[in-house]
């Protein structure tokens, strides 16, 4: 009887604190903030160089800044120019100190996790919301990339933002809601690829929603004008400089024959005289001397889809290894797949099961509201079709981890004491009530 009252009266408490939207925001950055902070300082390291990608990304940033090109040595399309910009941004106002974009990244992770409750308290309620955006605040791999010179933690954002959009978009017939959400759509893939098939998804979410149809294809329309206002910069630059129609990077083959050749276990792969054979490229991914960045992507999409045309079955057994990577949270890297010591894969891996278990009964317990949902579905499928055709490691799971988060406070909404009802109509969230028109 004493356990009861004490989780009521948690319960009250965390329901209390939920419905106050300010009490809410505060406690999930401040929260959010202190536990980034205290990795970076006490684990991290503020001022510690970057790393793998990071140096590159450091590069691009630096020479943006000090040419006004796009590129090192010649312009690239390799990587998208989101995070590279966000870096020469930070360069620009705070000089080329690392800690900064640190800083600045803890500061960005933070509202992501803020926007977390904000989509689920329209989509679900609030309670689920506050949740969701507690549990992302403490998300271990979530903290990690703050630390990284990697595009996640700004496309994460850039994701949220997005998916905010499209919750207000269940409640409210606004224009510039399909509008900004293309904005963003196209601004998280621009920053970080894996996004790319989340794109087609979501502009035939409308087309799905029992709405009249000229509201469907109206948002679909928008939606598709607010991803070309950020991609058409980006190809015209791209078609003037190399010649050729690229509307994110230049690293797609790279990644299709990295996942399929004969080698491959399901992770990535660095091609080399013993991965590739004879003729290897020079630089590794970036493709051979004589050859272009699309040459070179090229010749890499050809041997990729050659083996995969000579292998059916083989290609078909790679792809549930492939899926493995990208949902366990313990294959970090993709060259060689790098994956955790077996203590921490002992200490992590039941935790995260119990974690991944709530998250799809929330799914399924909130599955009448599925159209309403549908791109939080849309970026889980869209992250896992990419893997399917390229490669899998935790790095790229990570971008699923606010629609887990979600989908598990649903669950734990459902089991704690006088549960506020999910997609009943009484939403709380922000921006609900009846749809306004315009």
């Amino acid at each position: 009887m004493k356990l009861r009252r004490v989780v009521n009266s948690t319960v009250q408490r965390i329901d209390q604190t939920a419905q106050n939207a300010r009490v809410s925001a505060a406690i999930i950055l401040s929260l959010a903030l202190a536990v980034r902070l205290a990795y970076l300082v006490l684990i991290a390291g503020l001022n510690s160089p970057p790393t793998y990608d990071g140096i590159g990304y450091d590069m691009l940033a630096t020479h943006l800044l000090k040419t006004g090109t796009y590129g090192v040595e010649r312009p690239t399309a390799f990587r998208p120019p989101g995070y590279p910009i966000f870096l020469a941004g930070v360069y620009l106002i705070f000089g080329h100190h690392f800690a900064a974009v640190r800083l600045v990244q803890a500061l960005l992770d933070a509202v992501t996790c803020l926007l977390v409750y904000a989509i689920g308290a329209t989509l679900f309620n609030r309670r689920v919301g506050f949740l969701a955006a507690i549990g992302m605040s403490l998300y271990p791999l979530q903290v990690y990339m703050v630390g990284e010179f990697y595009s996640e933690t700004v496309s994460f954002l850039l994701q949220a933002t997005a998916l905010y959009l499209a919750a207000r978009m269940v409640r409210e017939r606004r224009i510039w809601l399909p509008l900004g959400a293309g904005v963003f759509l196209a601004a998280t893939t621009l920053t970080r690829p894996t996004a790319t098939l989340w794109l087609p998804l979501m502009v035939l979410w409308p087309l799905i929603r029992p709405l009249p149809w000229n509201i469907r294809w109206r948002d679909a329309v928008l939606l598709l004008v607010g991803m070309a206002v950020l991609f058409t910069p980006w190809i015209v630059r791209n078609f003037i400089v190399f010649g050729e129609f690229i509307p994110v990077a230049s690293l797609g083959g790279v990644g299709v024959w990295a996942g399929n050749n004969p080698l491959s276990q399901g992770g990535g792969m660095m091609p080399n005289e013993q991965t590739w054979g004879e003729g290897a490229p020079e630089f590794g991914w970036g493709g051979w001397a004589g050859l272009s960045e699309t040459e070179s992507s090229r010749r890499f999409m050809e041997r990729g889809l050659a083996w995969i045309r000579e292998h059916p079955l083989e290609f078909a057994a790679l792809v549930p290894c492939k899926l493995l990577r990208l949902w366990s949270p313990t294959s970090f890297g993709v060259q060689f797949s790098r994956r955790a010591s077996p203590l921490l894969t002992a200490v992590v891996l039941p935790p995260y099961l119990v974690f991944l278990a709530a998250a799809f009964w929330g799914m399924w317990r909130t599955r009448r509201g599925w159209r309403e949902q549908f791109p939080l579905y849309a970026l889980v499928l869209g992250i896992n079709g990419l893997v399917a055709i390229t490669y899998g490691a935790t790095r790229y799971g990570i971008g699923m981890a606010p629609v887990l988060c979600l989908y598990a406070a649903a669950a734990l909404d459902a089991i704690l004491p006088e549960g506020i009802p999910a997609l009943s109509g009484d939403h709380g969230g922000m921006g609900s009530g009846p749809p306004s028109q315009q």
